[in-house]
């Protein structure tokens, strides 16, 4: 078995076994989240409201980019893009995840930011696709200086 065709299995699996679960998990809680959100909104709610939506666009760009690497389509930057800013979302959550269980006192929508924590089983995929992208770009770059 070559190494893409491992890759492609490997990447076919944390896809199915990690980010489909996680995906149906942050959608259903999201789509919860926001429709807990009153109508006066304030500052606080439309960070809570920012961050439910670009999370989703990290998680539909997550997907995408995935797929068009497994169809062996032309990569859209802009998926990529949107996945790396899903990536960045799930990192703030892990940094006031820690900080909640180091003992700060943040204020409730912290908290609900905090609660992203739960989607960084999606950072395995994005960063076996980081991988990926990076060793091809470097196949590239050698096979031009031959």
């Amino acid at each position: 078995m070559n190494r893409e065709l491992f890759h492609r299995i490997l990447l076919c699996a944390e896809m199915v076994l990690l980010a489909l679960p996680v995906s149906m998990f942050c959608l259903v809680f999201g789509l919860g989240l926001l429709m807990t959100v009153g109508f006066s909104w304030g500052l606080e709610e439309l960070a809570i409201m920012l961050f439910v939506f670009v999370g989703f666009l990290g998680i539909v760009g997550l997907w995408c980019a995935a797929i068009t690497y497994l169809a062996q389509r032309a990569r859209f930057l802009w998926w990529w893009r949107a996945a790396c800013m899903g990536a960045g979302l799930v990192n703030v959550s892990l940094v006031l995840f820690c900080l909640v269980a180091f003992g700060w006192e943040l204020p409730e929508w912290g908290i609900i930011i905090a609660l992203g924590v739960f989607a960084s089983p999606l950072l395995v995929p994005f960063l076996h696709l980081a991988y990926l992208q990076r060793t091809s770009r470097e196949l590239l770059s050698t096979q031009a200086q031959q």
